[in-house]
């Protein structure tokens, strides 16, 4: 059977658009393919990649160790730098209060850092540990190592990271933190008959119970290098007195008033 010469041009016509049509898919395929392979190849390249790593804050902290377990170092592309994950391991360190890790586009990381301050050593019961000034434990020790706040007042075990909760320490704790550094002098806070004492330097303080210890401090900190010797009473931080003489059983203690 003849085919009409006509109708095989048009064939054939079809034919070739469709085999064009299937050569710019293809096309289209391909650059969109070497497009990718182009971004892919450049976020990951020494142009989107950490040059500059710059850590603020670290002093105590184990912050080199734990960059290098999260694989944060110069090279590493920005894509794989973990935000968060790196933040998370960073607060897991009990030295550090705060941590944030910003990636500045296209080659800088910038990690800030706010760490504890080692306030006061803590006796429990079988060896000595650091407190923060916000009452987490950050280390044992055998011996308190140079520290001017020493707190004898025996506590369960407490783990590395965790926050005392005891009233007693925590009272023993701010006073230590508030009395100012121009006293300088060391620290021993101890519990007796529910009531703290004090020795600051050779001095002994009657703190009393454990509130308003902040306020303690600061009016210890004002009288006590002019305070006569013996005992200060600081019970009532408004009003504090110095015991002149060894309390008679069944009479007043003597005081005289700082104040006056």
């Amino acid at each position: 059977m003849r085919i009409d010469p006509r109708i095989l041009r048009r064939r054939l016509e079809v034919a070739e658009d469709e085999a064009l049509a299937r050569v710019r898919r293809s096309l289209m395929v391909l650059l969109a393919m070497g497009g990718i392979g182009i971004v892919a190849w450049f976020v990951v390249s020494p142009y989107m990649s950490v040059a500059t790593l710059e850590v603020q804050g670290a002093v105590n902290g184990d912050v080199g160790g734990i960059l290098a377990r999260e694989k944060l170092a110069v090279g590493r592309p920005l894509v794989a730098v973990r935000v968060d994950q790196i933040e998370e391991s960073l607060l897991a360190d009990p030295w550090i209060k705060s941590a944030s890790v910003k990636l500045v586009f296209p080659t800088r990381v910038e990690v800030n850092l706010s760490e504890r301050e080692g306030v006061a050593w803590l006796w429990l019961g079988g060896r000595w540990g650091l407190l923060a000034d916000d009452g987490v434990l950050l280390e044992y020790s055998d011996a308190p190592e140079p520290v001017r706040s020493i707190i004898a007042i025996p506590v369960d075990e407490l783990s590395i990271g965790s926050p005392v909760t005891d009233e007693a320490v925590l009272g023993a704790l701010e006073f230590a933190r508030a009395l100012p550094q121009d006293v300088d002098q060391e620290i021993l806070v101890q519990l007796k008959d529910d009531e703290l004492w004090g020795l600051v330097g050779d001095r002994p303080v009657r703190l009393g119970l454990p509130v308003h210890m902040a306020a303690k401090a600061v009016s210890l900190a004002a009288v006590i290098a002019a305070a006569p010797e013996g005992l200060i009473d600081m019970t009532a931080p408004e009003r504090p007195a110095l015991r002149t003489s060894e309390p008679v059983k069944g009479t007043p203690d003597p005081v005289v008033n700082l104040n006056a």
